[in-house]
C-alpha cells in the first residue's frame, strides 16, 4: 500500500473503512472526552472523531484512539497497518517484524518546500490562546490539560548535525501561551537539551500536532543517537517527506502538520 502522508488523508481513509464515528454533540474537554476515548479502546470501537469541544475555537476536531484496536474482527490491527503503509490484513506478528527492519532502510533527507497545511492559519504573540485549542484534561489527578499526547517535538543540536523528532507529554501551564514538558536526561530530547545548556542558550523547539501517521509511529521508535527520524521515515516511505521552515526559528517541520506551535 502507498504510505499515508497526511493526517487529513488518514482520517478520510479511516472513514472509508468504517473506523471512525463522528460525535457532533458538544463534548467537555474536562474528563468527558478522555472517558469516551478510553471506552473506545476497551470495547474496541471505531475511533471517536469529536467535532465540537467545549470552550474550543469552532472548526477544531480531535481524533481519539488513532491506532486503537478495530472492531473489525478480520482486520483488528487495521489502524496500525494503515499508519505504517502496510496491507490492512497484515497480522500483528508481521507488523512487528516489518517495523523492526526500520533501522535497515536507506535514509532519505526531507524535502524543503515553501508552504504546507500548518501555514494556512497563523497567530502570533497576543493573538495566541492555547486554551482555545481542544486540549483535554485526561485523568483525575493530572497536573493539567495535556496539549500533546500523539504529536511530535522537534529539536536540533546546536551544530545542526542531529534533528530529533520524538513524542513527549506537554501540558498547558499558567498563562495562555505557556506549556510545560518533561525533559529526561537519558532520552534524546534530554541529550540535545544538555548541549544547548552547555553553551548557555535556550533550546529552540517546535511542537507539531496532527502529523502523518507514520511520523507519529517513528517518533516513539528506539533509534540510536544521532539518527534523524525525518530521514528514516523518508527511507521507510521510499521518498522524501516535505518540511517547511518555522516562523520564529530555523527548525523545519512536517508540512502537513495540522497545528504547529
Amino acid at each position: 500500500m502507498k504510505p499515508i502522508k497526511s493526517f487529513r488523508e488518514y482520517v478520510q481513509i479511516l472513514k472509508e473503512y468504517n473506523e471512525v464515528v463522528a460525535i457532533n454533540q458538544e463534548v467537555d474537554w474536562n474528563l468527558e472526552m478522555s472517558a469516551i476515548i478510553r471506552r473506545a479502546y476497551e470495547l474496541p470501537a471505531p475511533a471517536p472523531l469529536f467535532k465540537s469541544i467545549k470552550d474550543s475555537t469552532l472548526g477544531f476536531e480531535v481524533l481519539g484512539a488513532p491506532v486503537g484496536m478495530s472492531p473489525n474482527k478480520e482486520h483488528p490491527f487495521i489502524r496500525v497497518a494503515l499508519s505504517l503503509g502496510l496491507p490492512i490484513n497484515t497480522p500483528a506478528p508481521e507488523l512487528v517484524e516489518a517495523w523492526s527492519h526500520l533501522p535497515d532502510v536507506t535514509p532519505i533527507s526531507p524535502r524543503l518546500v515553501t508552504d504546507g497545511e500548518c501555514k494556512e492559519n497563523k497567530l502570533f504573540d497576543d493573538e495566541i490562546d492555547l486554551t482555545k485549542l481542544p486540549t483535554p484534561y485526561i485523568h483525575v489527578g493530572d497536573g493539567g490539560r495535556y496539549i500533546n499526547t500523539y504529536g511530535i517535538l522537534i529539536v536540533r543540536t546546536p551544530d545542526g548535525s542531529w534533528v530529533n523528532w520524538s513524542i513527549s507529554r506537554v501540558m498547558l501551564e499558567g498563562p495562555p501561551r505557556t506549556m510545560a514538558g518533561v525533559v529526561i536526561a537519558s532520552q534524546h530530547l534530554g541529550k540535545i537539551y544538555k548541549e544547548w545548556k552547555a553553551i548557555g542558550k535556550e533550546m529552540p523547539f517546535a511542537l507539531c500536532l496532527g502529523v502523518d501517521p507514520g511520523i507519529a509511529m517513528i517518533a516513539g521508535y528506539p533509534l540510536p543517537d544521532n539518527v534523524n527520524e525525518g530521514e528514516m521515515i523518508g527511507g521507510w516511505y521510499g521518498e522524501p517527506i516535505d518540511v517547511v521552515k518555522c516562523e520564529t526559528s530555523d527548525l523545519e517541520v512536517p508540512a502537513t502538520s495540522q497545528v504547529r506551535l
